[in-house]
């Protein structure tokens, strides 16, 4: 008894492992991607709580905003490129503690420190004009709070981007799963049409 089969009608093991990788190789990709937005994310989130909570102890501990200022442009540096809202809600606060602080700097000299004069020449001493040292940058509570307020709905806004994102990753993970499930079917449904064209040759 003779078959005549023809090559086209009959699909190898080999031919549906290349077709999965080519299939699944995309989707692995994207999800690997979506992955990494996903952390990178959460980084930056908890970067902007961390300068929340530094914000929120200058108003009991009444420090200066240097520390605060360098978190803020650390956290610009670090995530506005890949979540550009990032910069938009910080860049304002940077801008100004950098005008602040740089107007600190430029004061003129114009305190009086008392130098002794050990050679007694001038009356025992005499005062001279050094620069004045900067003054601390501090922000009031009112403009705390609505920096705060600022910081706190963009987290919010990150959040609920990452619920979207989870919910990417979730549906890449069911198209690798229909996927393998599609070339598990598949070969078994070769393994099961070789088989029968093997017992119709013998």
């Amino acid at each position: 008894m003779s078959s005549n089969v023809s090559g086209s009608n009959f699909i190898s093991n080999s031919e549906i492992l290349i077709w999965m990788q080519e299939k699944t190789e995309g989707i692995y990709g994207n999800m690997r991607g979506a992955m990494d937005t996903s952390n990178s994310r959460a980084h930056a989130e908890d970067a902007l709580n961390d300068i929340k909570n530094q914000l929120l102890e200058m108003k009991t501990n009444g420090e200066d905003a240097a520390a605060v200022n360098a978190s803020i442009h650390q956290t610009i540096d670090t995530y506005s490129k890949e979540f550009p809202e990032v910069g938009k809600v910080l860049q304002g606060f940077a801008d100004e503690l950098d005008e602040r602080f740089a107007a600190e700097a430029a004061k003129p000299g114009t305190e009086q420190v008392w130098v002794e004069d050990k050679l007694r020449t001038v009356a025992g001493g005499y005062y001279i004009t050094v620069g004045a040292d900067a003054q601390p940058v501090k922000l009031e509570e009112k403009q705390i709070d609505n920096w705060t307020k600022a910081i706190g709905d963009k987290v919010d806004a990150l959040s609920k981007q990452d619920q979207l994102g989870l919910i990417n990753i979730q549906e890449f993970n069911a198209q690798l799963s229909q996927a393998k499930q599609t070339a598990s079917a598949l070969m078994d449904s070769s393994d099961k049409t070789a088989n029968t064209i093997i017992n119709h040759i013998a």
